[in-house]
């Protein structure tokens, strides 16, 4: 009985990954994608002056539409 249980713990794979190796392109492409994702939408909301995430009334341009004349233009 001895030798049979030594067989069995030999035929036994070792550690390793459970991902197999033919996922990592996949993986690491997904990553990148993700990561430029977040960089990208972040620059935007952190630095993009004209987009409005709240009220911003010194950034409206509605009275501008609504109100032509109280804003100085003047149409001909």
């Amino acid at each position: 009985m001895r030798p049979a249980q030594l067989l069995l713990n030999q035929s036994k794979k070792s550690g390793g990954s459970i991902i197999p190796v033919e996922l990592t392109p996949l993986f690491l492409s997904m990553g990148i994608a993700v990561a430029s994702a977040s960089y990208f939408t972040y620059k935007k909301f952190a630095h993009d002056k004209s987009l409005r995430i709240t009220k911003n009334p010194e950034l409206s341009e509605v009275d501008k539409v609504l109100n032509p004349d109280k804003s100085g233009e003047k149409k001909e």
